[in-house]
């Protein structure tokens, strides 16, 4: 007689298999084709992404997305890149820009209302850093509405981590990816994070045209800085192997998609 096989899950999974989360489809479609949805896993490589980190979450938190819960947002901030008044002025504008109103005091109400949908953790180091993903589905659980997770960067510790045995970086990221992804495919999050240019194993990681895209990812984004234009060369390539080419200018903080 065959043996019943029986599926079990801890009760954090069954939160989270029970929490109704927002469906998020063709989130970000200006660079994502067809766009982001729940679950999917952006790796962001280059040395300047915090216009494109500021752009994705004033797009997921301002209240331009018509009939569509708001998306709220979870930012592992680990090395201070991320600069906040920049970010605030961006989301001022996007909501001023959508409402098609410069009220001041119309413009503070929404703007402290969206911001509610905005949680920034200030990481300081590897252990802080652990221990907060490990309370990841605590975190996840009191705050139902965040379906979009950004880690500014995820490689921010490995050296203090490094000792006699030096890890591989490919691998390092991997494994780190592998423990936070335990936890936000439960969620159903969008899960983005970013990772230095310089930080890679593979010598031919610095074309992304060629490279195959890690596992795990749906969605491996280069900025390459055009230092004569003062422009951004984006490529994207997607789990599917189709490989695209964009370019963004930053004008008082604001992205333009060429």
């Amino acid at each position: 007689m065959a043996a019943t096989k029986y599926k079990v899950e801890s009760g954090a999974q069954l939160l989270a298999r029970l929490i109704k989360k927002p469906v998020i489809e063709d989130f970000y479609s200006n660079l994502f084709q067809p766009g982001l949805k729940n679950n999917d896993v952006v790796e962001v490589l280059g040395n300047n992404s915090s216009a494109l980190l500021i752009d994705l979450i004033n797009e997921a938190l301002a209240p331009s997305r018509s009939g569509e819960e708001p998306i709220g947002v979870l930012i592992f901030n680990t090395v201070g890149h991320l600069d906040y008044k920049k970010l605030i002025n961006a989301l001022k504008k996007k909501i001023a820009s959508s409402l098609n109103t410069y009220c001041d005091s119309e413009l503070d109400t929404v703007l402290h209302k969206t911001l509610n949908n905005l949680f920034i953790l200030d990481i300081y180091d590897g252990t802080q850093f652990y221990t907060t993903i490990h309370n990841l589905d605590n975190i996840l659980a009191h705050h139902q509405n965040i379906s979009l997770l950004i880690f500014d960067t995820l490689t921010a510790f490995y050296w203090s981590e490094q000792g006699l045995k030096i890890t591989k970086m490919d691998l390092y990221v991997k494994n780190v990816l592998r423990m936070i992804q335990k936890v936000s495919k439960e969620y159903k999050v969008i899960l983005i994070y970013t990772r230095p240019g310089y930080f890679n194993s593979s010598k031919d990681s610095g074309n992304i045209g060629e490279v195959k895209i890690t596992e795990g990812i749906n969605f491996k984004v280069q900025l390459v800085d055009n230092i004569s234009t003062g422009a951004y060369e984006v490529n994207v390539r997607t789990i599917d192997s189709y490989y695209h080419k964009k370019y963004l200018s930053t004008i008082d903080n604001e992205i333009n998609w060429q």
